[in-house]
């Protein structure tokens, strides 16, 4: 049976928590998402607030989704140095994950289909 030396592990365990830091830095260095208000004159003591996601650094709601996907994969082991990560979608969700890809150090080839809305 060949199993990881304790050095291996060591060191795998070193690039998930950087990893981890990574993504918690970025975190904190992310500006909060701002609530607009949207005044509702036909429906009086309605409150509705917009939540502007736009201010992330990939300009998309999916930017916290990723985040939180790639947190979980860290920690579950799923996600290691040299592993290669790979969406299918035609849009943000994509291009949210390839930005922690990057972020903590992993490919992340891009494709999309040949049809999508703009």
């Amino acid at each position: 049976m060949n199993t990881p030396s304790r050095q291996t592990r060591r060191a795998e365990k070193a690039w998930v928590l950087a990893a981890i830091r990574r993504i918690e830095a970025d975190f904190q260095r992310s500006s909060d998402t701002h609530l607009i208000p949207l005044p509702l004159p036909g429906f009086p003591g309605v409150d509705l607030y917009l939540k502007d996601e736009s201010s992330h650094p990939t300009g998309s709601l999916k930017h916290r989704l990723a985040r939180s996907l790639f947190l979980y994969a860290l920690c579950n082991g799923w996600l290691r140095e040299g592993s290669t990560v790979v969406e299918a979608s035609s849009g943000s969700t994509a291009v949210s994950e390839a930005y922690f890809a990057r972020l903590v150090g992993l490919p992340s080839p891009a494709s999309s289909a040949c049809r999508f809305s703009p």
